[in-house]
This record gives C-alpha cells, structure tokens and sequence, in this order.
C-alpha cells in the first residue's frame, strides 16, 4: 500500500467528511482544482456542555441559539421539559448563569377541553436599538382545543425583565395544520420580520410554506398581514433561517424537491421584500451545495450566518455517510461564498457515533476570528444535550517580512499575537501556526499544547509537526516534484521527503532547519528556516501549504490530523499561501 494510500485511510478513520479532494483519484502529475479561501478549524477543547446545568437529569434539551450581545454578555436559548430556557455567560463562557425559565409550558382550558401547551424552538435577536426580542413555537398536545402559534417577548434591560407573551400568529389547532421554528431578522431601516414553516394555509393538503410577518416598531405591534415567502406545490418547504446580505435578504430552507430534504437557499431583493412568493422554478430559489447529495440523503434544519470577511456559513443535519435513519442526523456546516452561494468545504464539528445525533443546530458569531456551532447532541450522553464547539476562522494566508532566530522558541516580538492556523479537532492536543519571510528564508512556527509528549526512540515513533509545502503552487493530485513534507519531532529531529511518482521519497534536509523546545509540560515550540533554495524555488510567488499534527498521546495513538480540509497527497486541497 502506498503512503498516500495510508494517509487517505487515516483521514477517513478520524472521521474526515470534508470535500476538499478526499475523493480525487490520486495520479502522479495529475492537477487538481484549488480549493482556496476560508476554512473552518473546529477545536476540540473548546467544547462546553450547555445544557443540562448541574446534574439535573431531563431527558431532551435542544434547539439551542447562541447570541453574543453588545456589551459581550453571551446568552444562549434552547428547550426542554416543555418550556423554553436561557443560560448566560459574563466572562466569555468560562462559566454560565442559569438556567431561567423563558417561556413556560402551560394548559389551556376551553369549551374544547383542556390541553397543556408545550414550548419549542426558541429565537433570540439583538436589535439595532439593544433591545432583546424572544420567540418561540406553542405546541399545544391535544388536538382541536387551541391553536399552534408563534410568540414573542421583549427586553428592553439586557434580559432582566421581559414583557408577557405575546401572540403575534394562530396556526391550525392540530399537529398537521400548524405554525413551527420562527426566525428573526431586521432590516437596515430598523423593521423586525419573523419568519416560520407555515401548514395553517393547507388544511386539505400535506404541503407547506414559508410564511413571514413583521413589526413597524422593534416588535412592539405585529402587522396582521402574512407574506408567503417561497412554496413549492406538493411538497413542504421548511426550517426558514433569513440573513441579510448586501441589498438582499437569503433564507436558507429544507426542501424535498426530490427524495430526502435538501438545503436551499431563496432570496429577495431589500426593495422587493418578497414581493411575489419564490415558487419552484423561480431562479431566486437555488440548491445549496457546490456538490450535490444523492436524493436518498437527508440534509435537513439548515442554519445561516456570515462571517467578518464576508463569507456565508451554511450548517443542516444529515445522514450522508452514516445510516438512513434521519434520526441518527450529525451537524455538518459548509462554506459558501460572500454572495451566498457555492458552498463547499464541508465539515463536522461533532464526533458522533453512527448510533447517536447531533441535530437541530445553528452557527452564530463568537467573536472577530472564532464561530460557535450549538447542537442537540448525543454524542456524550445517552440522552440529548445542548453543547457547544468553537470554530477557528483560517483566513487566506499570508507570511510577513520579518527575520527570526530560528531557535525553537517562539516569542510574541518575533511572530506576533495572532497565529492564523489551527489544528485541534480530533483530541485535547492542538497546534497554532504563524509564518514569516525575507528575500531568501521561509520562516514557520508551530505551537503545540499537548500533556502527554510521546517521544520514542525514531521519530516516526514520537509526537511532532508535518510540514507540507508545495513550492511553485503546482496544485498536484498526488505527491510530486516540488512537493515537500518535512517532519519535526518534539526534540528536533528532522526528516525531509519529495513527492516522486504518487510517493513521498526520503530527501537529504540540507540547508533546511528544524530548532524544537519543550513548553513545561505544556507541549512543545517548533520554528523551522527553509531557505527557498532548498525547496527549488527562485522567487516569492504563491505557494501552497499544509500542517500535520502527529500525536500518540491522544484517543487514536499515532493519528495524523491534518488542516481542515486538506488531504497530505494532494496540494490542491492545502491552502494557499502568499508571500508580503
């Protein structure tokens, strides 16, 4: 077997789902597609359990929405029990306060009967004013007494006092004839819309709609009138999440078209403020992913966001890979561009077994360079829970002018504070990586955190950093000329190879360096000095670069784990590097 072979073994084996060339036939001098712009590093040690708080034993807590607020404060909203709660957090998610009651189930009693009321899919938006508006779903469990209906609350104190639920629209009073899973966006000129998936208008029929209504006056009084969004005859568009991008407003959808449900994305100019529904042909209402899934795929409850530069996130939850139980869903997220379209570079935040779920989840902001994925999860229980996952942003790379003492210890005069590359999803250790260069050295630092160093007597048996360089940007399928991996382990050993045939082939290092130093306990720094000779190259043109964390001291002793997305054999899934 061939080491490429390996490699794409491993990557599978961890759990790689990533469409960053992991499927490309791999053969020698072949060229393959760049896979440039953002990616998303998920962080293993960054996930938190929401909730439940303390040992409280329920037995589902779900449909979590995290929302930073303008003084910081992060607040998070999610279900369970029949009631919708809130936790929340000062001191950015070190730890967090609550639970609150935020919406409370409760009976009704009419000349219909008596029936109590559950409380699903809780909302939460800042408006431009600082306000904070909540809604939420009424689902009541007997049928025929009172109706389905989307609710809303205000705060206008930060959450310390909230206004009595308000009722803003009445769906049918039974399960097939309801109102679900609202969404709030607000427009430039300070108008509050609320989106939701709308059965009320198909009382003969199993179809259904994306309906939205709105407020004058930060959602203080709701207009009566109901504007359809998009429909598609015979079939149910569903799980509306609107973004506003641009002169435009997205809204990303659940539809089955065609087999299982699928993410689509439907849009409307701001002016036009959906003027006319999008309807099933309608060139405003567009399949979602760059790659299509087989029909037979669920890929459903997608979720929106937009990050500071400019790309849109796209998650849903889907059995691609696993079994066709929908039930048994995991969180997938991908990258699209700042347009909302093509998306791409697909990923999983959580590690879920095939017998367990990570369903009903959203994407939100956590700060400038990091996201937050929130799901319902088993995957840690067998019960669902709300936990959270830290995205690390990767922007498009770039290494600045600047001269190190390649001596193994990295200090913040040398590299700077922000380290633009993570390695981290697969278990606690993780690597962050700078770059730096002159006319005729490369410069590159790796910091690794890591609490059991695995050094043995080789370094192929010891923890350390792969290096993967491809010199003149030649975007190869397979290893091949002037493609590079460099491995340095935590003493400093050092280990150079070329591609050659679809082979890496070990390579005298020469006036390559490699300069390792333990971190108390802590891990391990490693700076390396690659004079562009000694990779073949002659100018600073763009180049094209990949990290692998080895480690033996985590879950799967030994694993490789690459920069999301890339794949070791092939360079035109590594990131693009440019030289300033």
């Amino acid at each position: 077997m061939t080491t490429s072979a390996i490699y794409l073994m491993i990557l599978s084996f961890l759990g790689g789902c990533g469409d960053g060339g992991s499927e490309q036939e791999q053969v020698p001098g072949v060229k393959g597609e760049p896979l440039d712009g953002i990616r998303i590093a998920w962080d293993y040690s960054s996930m938190q359990r929401l909730a439940p708080q303390g040992d409280r034993s329920l037995s589902w807590v779900g449909y979590p929405r995290v929302r930073r607020l303008e003084d910081g404060t992060l607040m998070a909203v999610y279900e369970t029990g029949g009631d919708g709660e809130m936790v929340y957090s000062t001191n950015n998610g070190a730890s967090w306060n609550g639970p609150f009651i935020t919406f409370r189930k409760h009976s009704v009693t009419n000349a219909g009967g008596t029936t109590e009321v559950n409380i699903a899919n809780s909302e939460l938006i800042q408006l431009q004013n600082g306000d904070l508006v909540m809604a939420c779903n009424y689902r009541p469990t007997t049928p025929e007494i009172t109706p389905f209906a989307i609710v809303v609350r205000r705060s206008s104190d930060g959450g310390k006092n909230w206004t009595d639920d308000q009722v803003i629209y009445e769906g049918g009073p039974r399960f097939t004839d309801g109102c679900w899973e609202p969404a709030f966006l607000q427009l430039p000129d300070g108008g509050l819309q609320v989106y939701f998936a709308n059965e009320t208008p198909f009382q003969t029929s199993n179809e259904q709609n994306i309906s939205m209504i709105s407020s004058p006056d930060h959602g203080v009084t709701w207009s009566k009138d109901v504007k359809t969004v998009c429909f598609r005859a015979g079939r149910r568009d569903g799980m509306p999440v609107p973004l506003l991008i641009g002169d435009e407003i997205l809204v990303a959808i659940e539809d089955n078209k065609i087999g299982e449900f699928k993410p689509y994305i439907v849009r409307s100019k701001i002016a036009d403020n959906w003027k006319a529904p999008v309807l099933a042909d309608s060139p405003d209402r567009q399949y979602a992913l760059e790659k299509p899934l087989q029909d037979g795929i669920y890929a459903g409850a997608p979720y929106l966001m937009r990050v500071p530069s400019g790309e849109v996130l796209l998650s849903y939850q889907t059995t691609g890979g696993r079994t066709s139980d929908w039930e048994r869903s995991t969180m997938e997220v991908a990258i699209g561009d700042p347009a909302g379209r093509h998306f791409e570079k697909l990923s999983r935040p959580f590690d879920v077994p095939m017998d367990r779920e990570a369903k009903w989840n959203s994407l939100s902001l956590w700060d400038e360079n990091t996201v937050v994925a929130a799901s319902t999860t088993s995957f840690r229980s067998p019960n669902c829970e709300v936990w959270i996952i830290k995205g690390h942003v990767i922007p498009e790379l770039e290494a600045l002018t600047g001269v190190i003492v390649a001596d193994g210890r990295i200090t913040e005069e040398e590299w700077g504070a922000a380290f633009p590359v993570f390695i981290g999803h697969k278990g606690p250790a993780n690597l962050r990586a700078n770059f730096r260069c002159d006319e005729q050295i490369f410069y590159v630092c790796g910091a690794v955190t890591d609490s059991k160093l695995v050094q043995g007597d080789r370094p192929d048996q010891s923890d350390g950093v792969f290096l993967y360089l491809d010199a003149e940007n030649s975007c190869q399928l397979s290893p091949g000329p002037g493609m590079y991996r460099i491995f340095c382990d935590t003493r400093g050993k050092l280990m150079a190879e070329e591609g050659k045939d679809g082979q890496w082939k070990a390579v005298p290092s020469g006036e390559i360096e490699a300069k390792a130093a333990i971190a108390d306990g802590s891990g391990y720094q490693i700076e390396w000095k690659v004079p562009f000779s000694a990779i073949g190259k002659n100018d600073r043109s763009d180049i094209r670069i990949n990290f692998g964390l080895r480690e033996f001291g985590g879950p799967v002793p030994g694993y490789e784990e690459n920069m999301e997305n890339s794949v070791p054999a092939s360079s035109n899934t590594w990131c693009r590097l440019q030289f300033k």
